[in-house]
């Protein structure tokens, strides 16, 4: 069975919004499931091929619904700028299969905003600042910046020390996050967790039925 949404930070530093193994609380809040003896036992009597595909569907599913409200609650550019596209950040807000959850034997997928990389480059053009494709800025969006004019260098603390001093003095501004992946997976934890469990036993069974048909 599957677990409730839940923050993950990987290894580049960006977060996303998991599904994956059952612990039920997360993040200060409490899911509640129904029909968990169901699903489990549904998942019992199928091979092991089957339970993981069904598991993944079902998953994918529930991931769906975190993603249809990040969507929904990503900004989108209001006037006219330079090498900006409106929409780019909630076109890019996508299910994706967790690639440590497999290499742990597990099944998972997570919400996150896909970066401008690799094969779709040959279509989009090369990532970076002045491509209007690339949603890389989604990280100051979500969690926030602070728009200090001359870049600060060094190391993590010194930047972080000197940006905190530009702050307090003023000449520096702290602008907020807005929070939308975040949100979206807080609000909609509860409701994908219940697609999950709503979906995985008819799923089970019709995946079922093709592989032994």
């Amino acid at each position: 069975p599957a677990s409730p949404p839940k923050s993950a930070r990987a290894a580049n530093g960006s977060r996303s919004w998991q599904l994956q193994g059952c612990a039920m609380p997360v993040d200060g809040f409490t899911l509640q499931l129904a029909g968990l003896a169901e699903v489990r036992a549904a998942l019992a009597g199928v091979t092991a091929k089957v339970r993981k595909q069904a598991i993944r569907t079902a998953l994918r599913e529930a991931a769906k619904i975190i993603q249809l409200e990040a969507r929904t609650k990503a900004p989108v550019l209001q006037t006219s700028a330079p090498y900006r596209r409106p929409g780019t950040i909630r076109r890019n807000i996508v299910v994706r299969a967790s690639k440590f959850a497999r290499k742990a034997g597990n099944e998972g997928v997570y919400v996150s905003v896909k970066p401008l990389r690799g094969a779709a480059q040959k279509k989009k053009g090369l990532a970076g600042a002045k491509n209007p494709n690339d949603p890389y800025y989604w990280w100051w969006q979500e969690f926030g910046w602070i728009a200090s004019g001359a870049r600060v260098r060094g190391g993590k603390r010194r930047r972080a020390g000197e940006q905190a001093a530009r702050v307090a003095s003023g000449a520096s501004k702290k602008i907020p996050g807005k929070h939308f992946m975040t949100n979206a997976a807080n609000e909609k934890a509860q409701a994908a967790a219940e697609k999950f469990m709503s979906t995985a036993v008819p799923i089970i069974a019709k995946i079922n039925a093709k592989a032994t048909a």
